[in-house]
């Protein structure tokens, strides 16, 4: 059986259209008078809303700009690590990365 939900189908689409609706027109109505019910949003002021975050979402914040101003690739650890390639004194631990490898599939 195909149902093809740009269409109404069955006898009680025009009950479901008409709630949809209804529905639609409420959060319509709400939209325009700013009427919302989540916590953390000031209603005092016609128009206007303002959102408070709370200590742990401002510390995340904060961390995150701090976060901005690292850079993404420690540039002088690639440096001595090129440098340890080329003069042969690199000697990768072919355990420890099997055992980084395995911990990746968890």
């Amino acid at each position: 059986m195909v149902i093809n939900f740009n269409t109404a189908n069955g006898a009680n689409s025009a009950g479901r259209t008409a709630q949809a609706d209804a529905a639609a027109g409420k959060r319509d109505v709400a939209v325009e008078n700013n009427v919302t019910d989540k916590p953390g949003v000031d209603k005092s002021a016609p128009g206007e809303s303002s959102v408070k975050l709370s200590d742990q979402a401002q510390q995340m914040k904060s961390i995150e700009a701090r976060l901005k101003d690292l850079p993404e690739v420690d540039s002088e650890r690639v440096a001595q690590l090129k440098q340890a390639i080329a003069d042969g004194s690199y000697k990768p631990d072919s355990g420890r990365i099997a055992d980084k490898l395995l911990g990746l599939e968890d």
